[in-house]
């Protein structure tokens, strides 16, 4: 999965470069509040506050989906 090409998990249109929204990420993993208030530390997640609004690296989700593989 190349982390550049935001289609495969995320839509581009709710995406910023390679930012995305708390509550897309919230949604995608089913989180509720509390989870999503250690995602970012429980998984070494890259974070951005902009006023009260959090977004995550999408490069990072993808590294932990990768790196979470079962075979």
């Amino acid at each position: 999965m190349d982390p550049n090409n935001n289609i495969s998990i995320f839509t581009k249109s709710k995406t910023f470069n390679d930012w995305i929204p708390k509550k897309v990420v919230q949604d995608f993993f089913s989180y509720g509040n509390t989870k999503m208030s250690t995602f970012a530390t429980d998984f070494n997640i890259r974070t951005a506050k902009v006023g009260k609004r959090i977004f995550y690296k999408y490069s990072d989700i993808v590294r932990l989906m990768e790196e979470s593989i079962k075979e």
